[in-house]
């Protein structure tokens, strides 16, 4: 298989992270085997490093698995290579190949380390974990920026596609949250880890985890899109989130270190970060002076800080037979390992949620402009899944405040959080789903004309909490 080929199908790929950007592929470096000398299907993860014009790089798994050349078909196939160790092979998706799951999950299971000449490769489990090989794998087929497999009904694999180096937050998330029942995680089985040379630099990175898979588990933003859709309340839902995203908090800030930020340097930070967004999106420009504004609030305050979920929407909850569980504590995926960790305020999950609402309201109107014969959105839907979001936001924040009303430098902090998640979800959009940048770019929109609203309007009970974040 060529580079342009391997290339190729790690840019077309929905985890990958630089579409929209110029980079290539700078070297591959495949870590041990997974498997035993002899073993097919061969199972290893290569390290695809990745470069742009800006000397930045970036680290990408590609799970793979090789079967000797000439044999039956395989639909998952990537293409055709020579291996000094294996001979001609048919290269092909380990996450797509049943075979080769089940050889995964074995090699967690023994616990097994292999180690070559510049890499090496560390299984590893947690005490009383119920895997065995045995369990039938069968892939994931939702939209995710890693890759999901489970096993029968009792685990789940996430392999991890763009690595940050260093322990992966969501395996030190769930190892120290672990049986801190506020939490709402799942419990972790184990995990894989790595090292490697890449020309004269060493790295390290957790490449895969194995938790518990969820029963009953429905997503959480498809049970919100198909309640939006269909016109039907969400805010009993909605309102229990609230209540376990709090819950969440708690255990992260008892499991992890607590700080501040000043005000000032949260509004720099922002507004940075608004400032870079224009200048890649000029559709940002009219309203970034009003966007600056929101941000300017936030200066006089100290900011408490605490580890945080840190990419919190729909797509991040569960609902089980237990009631609502939160996943993926990896962070925003185009931040770094390092800006990922540091404490941030709860507000920024919170805002990620609402802004979420928002996204499911949008999908459900462009939805209805699709079945509609001009292709508009009739006015009836937009008013109406306008309200829904509306309904689900002030719910939500009455479970997360568990009934009291936003203090007025929480509904400070909480406006400029959900403007900067929108800012980041613009540029996200424009990399990413050019299609949908209407849905954060209508919301900074509305967000900025109810502030420049006139304050006695903006305030009105009757209007709802954080009328400026209604979609």
């Amino acid at each position: 298989m060529s580079e342009h080929d391997l290339f190729d199908h790690i840019s077309r790929a929905r985890w990958f992270g630089g579409k929209g950007r110029h980079a290539e592929l700078v070297r591959v470096d495949p870590l041990p085997w997974l498997t035993a000398p002899g073993e097919w299907p061969a199972v290893r993860a290569e390290i695809a490093e990745i470069g742009y014009p800006d000397d930045e790089v970036e680290f990408y798994q590609l799970l793979l698995s090789y079967r000797p050349a000439g044999g039956a078909a395989d639909p998952a196939a990537l293409g055709t290579d020579e291996l000094p160790d294996l001979g001609p092979v048919v290269r092909s998706d380990a996450t797509r190949d049943p075979e080769a799951m089940t050889a995964l999950l074995r090699a967690v299971v023994e616990q097994r380390e292999a180690a070559s000449e510049t890499a090496t490769l560390r299984c590893r489990t947690v005490e009383d974990h119920p895997l065995t090989p045995a369990l039938a794998p069968r892939l994931f087929g939702g939209e995710q920026s890693n890759t999901s497999v489970m096993y029968g009904d009792v685990a789940m694999v996430k392999a991890f596609r763009r690595l940050g180096t260093g322990a992966n937050l969501d395996i030190e998330v769930h190892r120290a949250l672990a049986g801190d029942e506020r939490a709402r995680a799942a419990r972790l089985h184990g995990w894989i880890e790595a090292e490697w040379q890449s020309g004269r630099r060493r790295h390290s990175a957790d490449l895969a985890m194995v938790v518990e898979q969820l029963r009953e588990a429905a997503d959480g933003w498809e049970l919100a899109l198909d309640a939006c859709t269909a016109g039907r309340d969400f805010s009993t839902e909605a309102e229990a989130l609230g209540l376990a995203l709090r819950g969440v908090h708690e255990a992260l800030g008892d499991h992890f270190p607590r700080g501040s930020v000043s005000g000032e340097a949260l509004a720099r930070t922002m507004g940075r970060r608004l400032q870079a967004a224009a200048r890649e999106t000029v559709e940002l420009l009219p309203t970034a002076d009003a966007v600056q504004a929101l941000f300017d609030r936030v200066r006089p305050l100290t900011v408490p800080t605490q580890r945080v979920h840190g990419d919190f929407h729909l797509g991040q909850t569960l609902h089980t037979a237990d009631g609502w569980k939160i996943i993926d504590f990896e962070g925003e995926p185009l931040k770094s390992l390092d800006e990922r960790r540091e404490p941030d305020s709860p507000w920024r999950d919170v805002a990620g949620i609402l802004r979420s609402f928002d996204y499911a309201a949008g999908s459900a109107a462009a939805a209805a402009a699709a079945a509609a014969n001009d292709g508009q959105v009739p006015p009836e839907t937009a008013a109406a899944t306008q309200r829904w979001a509306a309904g689900c936001t002030a719910a939500f924040l009455r479970g997360y405040g568990s009934g009291s009303a936003l203090a007025a430098e929480e509904e400070t902090l909480l406006q400029a959080y959900v403007a900067d998640k929108a800012v980041y979800e613009v540029v996200y959009e424009v990399r990413n789903r050019p299609a949908w940048v209407g849905i954060p770019l209508r919301a900074i929109e509305r967000l900025v004309a109810d502030d420049e609203a006139p304050a006695a309007r903006r305030h009105d009970d009757r209007r709802g909490p954080l009328n400026g974040i209604r979609p």
